[in-house]
């Protein structure tokens, strides 16, 4: 499309930018001009007006928010597209609470000038029909291969938005002892008290109780003997943490297996303190929580009792987006569209999540041989569009040698990235990272290398129609002319043993223990090409 400024004699079929007011009448935003309106313009002495010539392949902004709302409505989010405002409101379906990841939302606002989503903050509790966010089309047309790669970039995660509808988190207390007194009891119960009227909502009930000393020792261990009875356990300290060597901090450190967040910038709450060990999620609740108001430290929290698994970067960033109260019009409130929870998956299919492993050192290739060029991109991000591209979601992308090198490629699509700091331990801890980080609604994980340049969406989602969602303990292995290759699909009951096929494949069986569920899907030799000399990469970029 051409958006410039036309003479108004040569303005015919020029679509406005801008609503335009012509005596009595409006000409509005997305009008297409026709001689009278041309007139009327000439009449009030109009000479030249900005506006698109449209072209073949351009389409309404309508047209485009209808293409686009599905791809970030997830579960109990329906959808309304106005025919003359260019936007597109958001509503929730059922009561819960909005899921939805601030970075996520940064990087979707930068993906185009044009394309706009305010939100109300991430993590807060809403009702039933209530308007949670504004879809906005600056333009009123846009090209369709503009639109078509903003759904492209959308495509290899999980819905952005979501409503978590409400259910029962049973929790226990630990209450960390110091003074021992009736004035420390009275604190500990509106501390609770306060936790109770945040997130009763959530459907936080607390059933037992831990009693121990404000000592590193006793407070570690009331930790781990509550984690092994619950998988929720809030901390309530007895004196506030004042550095990552005080009592409750230490002893969260030496029993939890992750702190996710170690503190929040925030005035006499900094202490929050949220970890997890293996199921069990852990929160160490800042001291003086029930005399301070912090919508940081409660969309923290509600972070931690809502999302499935917990992850560092998910609470380092602060921001909240916020909007006004919204309401539908009569129009949008005809128009509502509920989309499905994942455009990817048919009813019957099985829900893959895609972990593609980058990490390596290439140390044979003698050059980090995933940033060579291919066709004009670096030759891992064809593994990764493949993956994007099939019926595999979330992705994860494993990065760890030349990490910031990779993730400059992947910082525009919304795809979850997992740095590997000891990559140089060797691919399992890659394997490891990638499958941990799956969500547990899955029902298994494709681990592609990163050096498979050839693989293509179908035989992706030929692996993914031969996995069997209703059997437990499945395998299934690429494979040409009956010799097994990489990528393997690995069902989510035998994440623990997971690995990749080796080199020397050829040579001796694989994965003969796994022989009783394991199905072979069979490919081409140009789809399992993968890259290993220098050789290898020469003659590919000759094909």
């Amino acid at each position: 499309m051409q958006i410039s400024e036309f003479d108004i004699a040569m303005a015919e079929g020029v679509v406005l930018l801008n609503d335009i007011r012509v005596d009595e009448k409006l000409l509005p935003q997305g009008h297409r001009l026709n001689r009278d309106d041309i007139l009327f313009l000439k009449v009030l002495g109009v000479k030249k007006i900005t506006g698109i010539r449209p072209e073949a392949g351009d389409i309404t902004a309508s047209t485009a928010l209808g293409m686009i709302a599905p791809q970030i409505c997830g579960n109990n989010l329906v959808y309304a597209v106005s025919d003359t405002s260019n936007s597109c409101k958001i509503v929730a379906n059922a009561d819960g609470v909005l899921v939805c990841s601030s970075d996520r939302l940064r990087k979707f606002n930068n993906i185009s000038p044009y394309l706009i989503l305010n939100t109300v903050a991430p993590y807060k509790t809403v009702k039933k029909d209530e308007v949670i966010g504004s879809l906005r089309l600056q333009c009123p047309l846009a090209e369709q291969a503009l639109i078509d790669e903003i759904i492209f970039k959308l495509s290899g995660n999980e819905c952005l938005l979501k409503i978590e509808s409400e259910k029962t988190l049973h929790a226990a207390l630990v209450y960390t002892r110091f003074y021992n007194d009736s004035s420390e009891n009275k604190h500990f119960v509106n501390v609770v008290k306060q936790l109770l009227k945040k997130f009763s909502p959530l459907g936080l009930e607390f059933e037992k109780e831990f009693y121990c000393a404000h000592e590193y020792t006793d407070t570690a261990a009331a930790i781990s003997e509550a984690a092994a009875v619950s998988h929720l356990v809030f901390v309530i300290p007895g004196l506030p943490g004042s550095n990552a060597f005080d009592t409750v901090p230490a002893a969260i450190k030496a029993s939890a297996d992750e702190i996710v967040c170690d503190h929040i910038p925030q005035d006499t709450l900094a202490d929050l303190i949220i970890a997890a060990k293996k199921n069990t999620k852990i929160i160490a609740v800042p001291y003086h929580y029930n005399q301070a108001s912090s919508p940081i430290a409660d969309k923290m929290i509600k972070m931690a009792l809502t999302k499935d698994k917990l992850f560092p970067a998910d609470f380092k960033n602060f921001d909240n987006l916020l909007t006004s109260t919204l309401k539908l019009t009569e129009e949008e409130k005809a128009n509502i569209i509920a989309p499905q929870s994942n455009l990817k998956k048919a009813k019957n299919d099985a829900h893959i999540a895609a972990v593609i492993l980058a990490a390596g050192s290439s140390s044979r290739a003698r050059r980090n041989k995933l940033m060579v060029d291919v066709g004009g991109e670096p030759l891992f991000m064809k593994a990764v569009k493949a993956a994007i591209k099939s019926k595999a979601s979330p992705i994860y992308v494993v990065t760890g040698y030349h990490a910031d090198e990779l993730e400059e490629y992947l910082e525009p699509l919304d795809i979850n990235i997992l740095r590997n700091n000891d990559y140089a331990s060797g691919i399992k801890t890659s394997i490891r990272l990638g499958l941990n980080s799956v969500p547990s609604f899955c029902d298994g994980a494709l681990l592609i290398p990163a050096d498979m340049p050839c693989l293509t969406p179908n035989y992706l989602n030929k692996m993914i129609k031969a996995f069997e969602p209703q059997t437990a303990r499945q395998l299934c292995i690429s494979s040409f002319k009956g010799q097994k290759y990489n990528p393997i699909l690995w069902g989510r009951d035998i994440y623990q043993q997971a690995d990749l096929v080796p080199e020397n494949a050829h040579l001796r069986a694989v994965f003969m223990e796994h022989s009783d569920y394991t199905k072979l899907v069979e490919a081409d030799e140009k789809t399992l090409t993968d890259i290993n000399f220098p050789y290898d990469i020469e003659v590919l970029n000759r094909k």
